[in-house]
């Protein structure tokens, strides 16, 4: 197996063991990132790649002490995807506040609570806008 080189200064922590989370903490660490997952229950992790390279926190990610574990001050991307909205759009604006992260990226379920989240580097992630999109490709090729 080829062995890759961490990228310098790319950072990537992944709050919520989801299905989502584990894939994108996986793909980072796959891509040379160093890479941080943070989740409450431990049993979450066993959705990541069993090639995971990057470390795993359990605590609650709204304690910067668990932040901070997970290394969030070198951050250049940070992703929430936790299976509550509230909790999501709370840890963007806390994180965004107190760290200036480039780049966050937040899983919305219900996508009127967008109007929650300013900022330039705050993006949404909403699930039912996506399988909309895919929806209309699908359809245009039928047509």
């Amino acid at each position: 197996m080829k062995k890759t080189k961490k990228k310098q200064n790319q950072m990537t922590v992944v709050i919520g063991a989801s299905r989502l989370g584990a894939q994108i903490a996986s793909e980072s660490s796959q891509k040379g990132k160093y890479t941080s997952i943070i989740d409450l229950d431990a049993n979450s992790f066993r959705k990541l790649d069993p090639g995971y390279s990057g470390y795993t926190i359990i605590g609650d990610a709204m304690d910067r002490v668990i932040l901070e574990a997970a290394h969030i001050q070198s951050a250049n991307e940070v992703v929430i995807a936790t299976s509550d909205d509230n909790v999501n759009i709370f840890l963007a604006c806390m994180i965004e506040a107190l760290y200036h992260i480039p780049c966050i990226i937040v899983r919305l379920r219900d996508e009127t609570k967008a109007c929650l989240l300013h900022g330039d580097s705050i993006h949404i992630i909403a699930p039912s806008t996506l399988s909309m999109e895919a929806y209309k490709v699908v359809r245009a090729k039928e047509e």
